[in-house]
């Protein structure tokens, strides 16, 4: 009977099997992606960037001339409604001509708080992804790249960083601007990123990385990992999980750290190292750090303000994102197999 029982339970139970494109495209709505590279503009696309940087200046330019206004305004109201209410003359009257020019006041404070305090940040909001949109179109419109799409809301976390083994005590991450797809019909992500230290002092956090993060797969296969970094004349952003590793091979600003031991010539072939020796670091970039892994590739690319600040009070400079979209294209060509 029990044994029945159970089997007619069991034959109630409906297993609910997803659709995969259904449950992608939940992914896909939940992490507000934009398909890039659909439409093309006539217009430069940093001829578009750069009008709608100037109207979010002159929003902001307005906004802030108003509350210095309302400020100055409530100051004086305040001050003289206080001399008001204790100037002897005019005491009777005063106190209540200004308990009520105060309350006036600061009724008028809430109510302005309430209509305006959500306006700059939506709009600085819209500004960032109009930005995004429009300068991943342009530099991710690169030949043998397809299926370019930007997720809005995705952000990196520490623990997708550590498993690279290039940056160690990281205990916080910043990202932006994730953009993922296929070259050559392989799969590749890359996005904004910053990485955080602790500080010289507590609650301080010390930049070590902040630039562009590429990963992709590759059919390489030798054991631990390798790190390639590849320098300016300054240099910044070195990796620092490397105790474990020595320099291999260091020429001019090619550097290669591995295993004791480790042939990294045979493993990594000299085509994919001459590939990687001809990546040169000027203008906007300041330093590359790719890290190879048997079946993984991690790009860290350093890159100055020009690229890695969303121009707000100052022009877009064409020039270094000429420059990234360059090295992106040189990166999957280099790295993506």
């Amino acid at each position: 009977m029990a044994k029945q029982k159970k089997q007619n339970v069991d034959s109630e139970v409906e297993i609910k099997i997803e659709n995969p494109e259904e449950e992608q495209k939940k992914l896909d709505k939940s992490l507000d992606l934009i398909p890039l590279c659909r439409e093309k503009s006539d217009t430069p696309y940093h001829e578009e960037v750069e009008n709608e940087r100037k109207n979010i200046f002159k929003v902001y330019k307005k906004a802030r001339t108003e509350n210095n206004v309302i400020m100055v305004i409530t100051v004086l109201v305040f001050v003289a409604s206080m001399i008001l209410m204790v100037t002897p003359e005019t005491k009777s009257w005063g106190t209540i001509a200004g308990g009520v020019a105060i309350g006036v006041v600061i009724v008028f404070l809430i109510v302005h708080y309430i209509l305006t305090r959500n306006l700059f940040p939506n709009t600085t909001k819209n500004y960032i992804r109009y930005f995004m949109e429009h300068t991943d179109n342009y530099i991710f419109d690169i030949e043998n790249v397809h299926d370019q799409k930007l997720y809005f809301e995705k952000r990196y976390v520490v623990s997708d960083v550590l498993q690279d083994r290039c940056y160690k005590d990281v205990i916080d991450t910043a990202s932006r601007n994730i953009v993922s797809g296929t070259y050559k019909e392989k799969p590749f992500e890359c996005g904004e990123l910053a990485l955080y230290k602790a500080g010289a002092k507590r609650y301080q956090k010390a930049v070590i990385f902040v630039g562009k993060y590429l990963t992709a797969a590759n059919n390489l296969h030798f054991p631990e990992r390798y790190i390639i970094q590849i320098k300016a004349v300054n240099e910044t952003d070195k990796p620092n999980d490397i105790e474990d590793l020595v320099i291999l091979h260091e020429q001019n600003n090619f550097v290669v750290y591995g295993k004791e031991g480790a042939n990294f010539e045979k493993d990594l072939g000299k085509e994919l190292l001459d590939n990687l020796k001809s990546i040169e670091c000027t203008g906007a970039l300041l330093n590359v750090n790719i890290v190879l892994w048997a079946g993984r590739t991690a790009a860290y690319l350093s890159y100055d303000d020009s690229i890695v600040a969303i121009p707000f009070d100052k022009a877009i400079v064409p020039e270094s994102y000429a420059q990234l979209k360059k090295n992106i294209s040189e990166v999957l060509e280099i790295l993506v197999d």
